[in-house]
């Protein structure tokens, strides 16, 4: 059974490379028919160090 739980969905090709610069591992990618837009999949767990740290998601 396909689940969406855990799981981090980016459609921008900037961050997706930011992940993956970073060391992150990307589980799949795929196209969204829907949107017409690639997506890269990462572990939701593991790049949540990446939002505690970058100053633009950081809360005021």
């Amino acid at each position: 059974m396909y689940t969406q739980k855990g799981k981090k969905y980016i459609y921008s090709v900037i961050q997706a490379n930011e992940f993956i610069q970073r060391g992150y591992r990307c589980l799949e990618t795929g196209f969204n028919s829907k949107q017409r837009k690639y997506y890269w999949v990462f572990d939701y767990e593991e790049v949540q160090p990446y939002y505690e740290t970058n100053d633009r998601y950081a809360n005021e």
